[in-house]
């Protein structure tokens, strides 16, 4: 997310609008995540996006590699399942695209 974070502060016009584009993008990853209710009360395509949210995958991942709270249900997604794997890969899909376009804005910003 920090690589996120700089392309997006990048492209904004000052450090308010920069912040303000990072609440509005991480708020609702975090409330529609596993963090604080479990996926299977929400309703259907609240809990599609919740089981898939790479935030949830990385709480999952959190809690099965301390060992804490109980595993997922045999309804759940793939992430759920596989929560180290998946909070993995939406690392490295998330680092692949935002920080080449955080280096190329960057790189244009400082040639002018």
């Amino acid at each position: 997310m920090s690589w996120v974070g700089t392309l997006l502060g990048l492209v904004a016009r000052s450090a308010e609008v920069a912040q303000q584009v990072v609440f509005i993008v991480v708020l609702p990853l975090t409330f529609v995540s596993n963090a604080f209710v479990p996926p299977q009360s929400m309703p259907g395509a609240l809990r599609t996006f919740a089981e898939w949210n790479p935030i949830s995958a990385v709480v999952a991942a959190c809690r099965q590699l301390f060992g804490n709270g109980p595993g997922p249900g045999p309804d759940a997604a793939w992430p759920l399942q596989h929560p180290v794997l998946a909070a993995l890969g939406w690392i490295a899909a998330i680092i692949a695209v935002a920080a080449p376009l955080a280096v190329r804005r960057y790189r244009s910003a400082t040639a002018r």
